[in-house]
């Protein structure tokens, strides 16, 4: 009997799926140099079944315990980073391989790994990266004597669970949640009906990952830290009581538990969570992607966040990390940020950062500077995005299909004089010229330049 052309078709596929499921996905470090001219460190990163990758970024953690979200650039068939080291002794990077299907891989390494195959070029080339602390996701100690709150809460170094630990332990919740909270007792987790898979996972970054409960008060969102600092119970203790006082319409109240849950793996030890209301909406990226059609949408869009920004900056906010990814745009078309690990509100000043954010919507000398102007380069990057594909969707070509940008990346503000998307878009009309033109002031400023109002966005004609 000769089989049908659908029959065939049916059967490859098939085959295919199964190797899909069967393979173990990995990382490969090809080739690592440091320059010592100007301290760029270069890393090819190689993932294993390259067909079924989407995309690679790694986080950066400093010898400040801040950590940075890098995209890797893709050159045929690998990823390369290249980024400016400040200090080269305390380094570490997590690298993460993220596949068509939103799967990801991660693999933990610091300095010490690198230099074992580091090719060293530039002037002082005898001389290797020296020793750094060792890595596998442990966070460091960090003491609060300079912390002014006269807080109680102790700093607690501690390695974290992965993402598939949290996933595999909550699929018994009589097991995993800690007897000590009401509103985490007969709570249950939904499947995310986005994936082609089955899995209780409804989203995974850098930091953590993030499940979908239903209880008797409504449906919620658990998020579980797979990184964290030291001292995570301060900072959403600080940054939940000014939330809270403040009152702003964008941001949703939460609940930090310093003790919610164990993973199988580790039954004697408990781990924080937060718990914020479920929304049901699309992340910004999403959003624009799935609206090109109704693109007048976006200018609404935009001033909602402009407006977000400047009511949060009048009471001495910063998000500190504008990106896609942390943007929702609801049913309704309001929005609402999420992901509050890098918020900056002024009991924190004295501790500093903990990450530098996506480098994307990030002012290329962010650097340590903490404060309540830290959203201003992002929101002035996403707002011209926004407006300039009201005028002309077919800008969106510059996002390359890219979940961790809009129309610009580092290479536009690096060298903006040679960017192709910012001179497209300044041509689309005379407010974007000015907004291009702003942009490209604000890049020969610091980070907290004075001189950029938020507010005088809506104002610009």
């Amino acid at each position: 009997m000769v089989e049908s052309r659908k029959g065939i078709r049916e059967r490859i596929h098939n085959i295919r799926i199964k190797k899909y499921e069967s393979y173990e996905p990995s990382i490969e470090i090809r080739e690592v140099e440091y320059n010592k001219d100007d301290g760029t460190l270069n890393v090819f990163v190689t993932p294993k079944h390259r067909k079924y990758i989407k995309s690679m970024e790694v986080t950066i953690r400093d010898y400040k315990l801040r950590d940075r979200v890098v995209k890797l650039k893709k050159i045929r068939d690998e990823f390369r980073l290249s980024y400016r080291l400040d200090n080269e002794k305390k380094y570490s990077f997590s690298f993460y391989s993220i596949a068509k299907d939103g799967k990801f891989t991660r693999m933990d390494i610091d300095m010490e790994k690198l230099k074992e195959n580091m090719r060293i070029i530039g002037i002082e080339e005898s001389h290797a990266p020296e020793e750094n602390q060792s890595i596998n996701n442990v966070v460091k100690e960090k003491t609060l004597s300079s912390m002014s709150t006269g807080s109680i809460f102790t700093p607690v170094k501690r390695s974290w669970p992965t993402s598939s630990q949290y996933a595999q332990s909550l699929q018994n919740p009589n097991f995993s949640l800690s007897k000590n909270y009401d509103e985490l007792k007969g709570i249950t987790f939904e499947k995310n009906q986005n994936v082609k898979y089955s899995s209780i996972i409804q989203g995974a970054g850098n930091f953590g990952v993030v499940f979908k409960y239903r209880s008797n008060a409504g449906d919620f969102a658990l998020k579980c830290f797979t990184r964290g600092s030291p001292n995570i119970q301060l900072r959403y203790y600080e940054v939940s009581k000014k939330i809270n006082d403040s009152q702003i319409s964008f941001l949703l109240d939460f609940k930090f538990y310093q003790d919610a849950l164990r993973v199988t793996q580790r039954p004697k030890e408990y781990f924080p969570a937060v718990t914020m209301k479920w929304i049901e909406g699309k992340t910004l990226h999403t959003f624009i992607k799935e609206n090109l059609a109704n693109h007048e949408t976006f200018k609404a869009i935009g001033n909602n966040l402009v407006n977000c920004i400047t009511e949060m900056q009048n009471n001495f906010i910063a998000h500190g990390d504008l990106s896609c990814d942390n943007i929702l745009i609801d049913t309704g078309n309001n929005v609402k940020l999420i992901d509050y690990d890098g918020m900056f509100v002024p009991a924190l000043k004295k501790l500093g950062s903990e990450e530098l954010g996506h480098e994307s919507f990030q002012h290329p000398r962010r650097g340590k500077y903490y404060g309540e102007r830290l959203d201003n380069f992002s929101i002035l990057i996403i707002y011209t995005s926004l407006i300039a594909l009201s005028k002309n969707p077919k800008l969106w070509k510059y996002n390359g299909d890219d979940p961790d940008k809009l129309l610009f990346d580092i290479t536009d503000f690096e060298s903006p004089d040679r960017s192709k998307a910012l001179r497209d878009v300044q041509s689309e009309s005379p407010k974007l010229k000015k907004l291009v033109k702003l942009i490209n002031e604000y890049l020969g400023q610091p980070p907290d330049w004075s001189g950029f109002d938020p507010s005088t966005l809506l104002r610009m004609r």
